[in-house]
């Protein structure tokens, strides 16, 4: 019976790189990311935002406004649909200033 051949460690080609995208960075826990990088905007952020806005919404239009339940229901419901768009316009003009201001920091620590 033949014995089979224990491999070696390190036999093989070497693995390959892992090329981290500007998305795995911006996912990487706060210590990995380059000190200070703003982080990209998240749809579930805006997501969250939109039904905060939406459940603050309703309340404000059947007790402060006097609307009827229905109208009141369908014009947070609208509000919800028109805040996410809204919002990650809002978040990506943001993001950009951000990062237009860390790059000009970093250029300047740099020189």
């Amino acid at each position: 019976m033949a014995r089979k051949r224990k491999r070696r460690k390190g036999a093989g080609p070497q693995p390959a790189p892992h090329r981290r995208t500007h998305e795995d960075r911006a996912r990487a826990p706060a210590a990995e990311r380059r000190k200070g990088e703003p982080a990209l905007p998240s749809f579930n952020g805006v997501l969250i935002r939109s039904v905060i806005v939406a459940v603050l919404f309703y309340p404000y239009l059947i007790f402060i406004a006097g609307q009827p339940s229905q109208t009141a229901l369908l014009v947070a419901a609208i509000a919800f649909v028109v805040m996410i768009p809204l919002g990650m316009a809002f978040d990506r003009v943001r993001y950009r200033m951000q990062m237009k201001r860390w790059r000009q920091k970093r250029e300047e620590g740099d020189e």
